[in-house]
């Protein structure tokens, strides 16, 4: 590999951010760390790698993972069905008004299960016949609208990192009209928007952009001038969704470290690096721990007697937030280093219970809403 100059190394972390990028806030305040995913008792832990859920009225649970979708239902949700197969990855999920299900399915776009099981793809690219290939999250307002988010132009599901290594900005946020069956492009140029929620009266659009770290407000109908509602977080923020009695649930799928962000700024180091080394051996955020002795580790992170220390600068980590209406994190749940609950990529609130689905511990969590600390 190229050489990275020591000087330029020892500068970036004697003085974070000095380089261009902003520096990395500290975990502090209503993201002070804990041990609070880790301490959740009642789990669906029979998924392989969920990606995301949603609750109908009859109080069924539809889970996304690997290319199902599967209905978990009965006492503690003990009894399971396929309810779909899908031609790629599911990934986000929502409800439309008929009661079908809207799944993003990777490498295709955005795809209806009727209540019989039968599929129809709703959006496979927008009214100028651009694919859209990387649908990363869909809400659904109340006239029967749907928003997608659609991550980037070049590259769709676990290829996300790559996105990330090559500071794309290449993606969309994107309106599905089912009356006239059109796709609209409502934003171009965004940095791998992950999420999007309607606000509490319908006003506009949240949108969580990962390569930023930050949410954008963009106002309805016209998105026209958007507003940063919350900007260098700590994070890679994923979906977000509506909170009882207002404000927002966040999962961040993966921390910023200052290892990453440093080598993100050597673009001949990061080049090669693609080229001639595996892709789960770079120096990346990750959504769970490779437990081999050829992960890159910061030097924080080394193991003592067998254990990585809590507290260490994290390749990858699970971390839940409750953000007020402006977005200022007011309390979260987290799995740290040497957790084993990491890449949390959804949670939704359905009455006083979360639905938490964690990606890279191959579950999904169910807490009191009220736990969040």
């Amino acid at each position: 590999m190229p050489r990275v100059e020591a000087w330029e190394l020892v500068k970036e972390f004697l003085f974070p951010g000095r380089s261009g990028a902003r520096a990395i806030p500290p975990l502090d305040g209503g993201l002070t760390p804990n041990d609070a995913l880790e301490r959740i008792e009642e789990s669906i832990d029979e998924l392989p790698e969920p990606d995301d859920v949603v609750r109908d009225v009859f109080g069924s649970l539809y889970v996304t993972t690997a290319d199902k979708v599967v209905r978990r239902f009965g006492l503690n949700f003990a009894h399971h069905e396929i309810t779909a197969t899908v031609p790629g990855d599911a990934g986000a999920i929502a409800l439309d008004h008929e009661g079908g299900l809207l799944v993003c399915v990777a490498g295709l776009g955005l795809v209806r299960i009727d209540q019989g099981g039968g599929t129809e793809v709703l959006v496979d690219a927008d009214a100028d016949g651009v694919p859209t290939h990387c649908l990363t999250d869909v809400a659904v307002a109340g006239d029967g609208t749907i928003y997608v988010t659609d991550g980037s132009l070049r590259h769709h599901g676990g290829d996300w990192v790559r996105d990330l290594m090559e500071q794309n900005a290449l993606g969309r946020l994107l309106r599905y009209d089912p009356r006239t069956r059109r796709t609209t492009v409502l934003a171009r140029g965004l940095a791998h928007p992950s999420g999007l929620t309607l606000t509490a009266d319908e006003d506009a659009l949240v949108v969580s952009e990962a390569w930023s770290h930050r949410l954008v407000r963009y106002p309805l109908p016209d998105p026209g001038r958007p507003e940063v509602l919350r900007d260098n977080l700590p994070g890679y923020p994923g979906r977000i969704s509506r909170a009882s009695g207002g404000g927002y649930w966040l999962a961040l799928f993966a921390l910023r470290t200052q290892l990453v962000e440093f080598v993100l700024t050597q673009r001949d180091y990061v080049e090669e690096m693609m080229r001639t080394i595996e892709p789960d051996l770079w120096i990346r955020p990750a959504l769970r721990g490779l437990d081999s002795g050829l992960e890159p580790l910061q030097g924080g992170q080394i193991r003592k007697l067998g254990v990585i220390k809590p507290w260490a600068p994290p390749r990858s980590y699970g971390l839940v937030t409750r953000l007020d209406p402006d977005g200022y994190p007011v309390r979260s749940m987290h799995s740290r280093g040497g957790g084993r609950r990491h890449g949390v990529t959804s949670v939704k609130q359905y009455g006083d219970r979360l639905f938490i689905a964690v990606r890279g511990g191959d579950e999904v969590l169910i807490t009191r809403a009220g736990d969040a600390r």
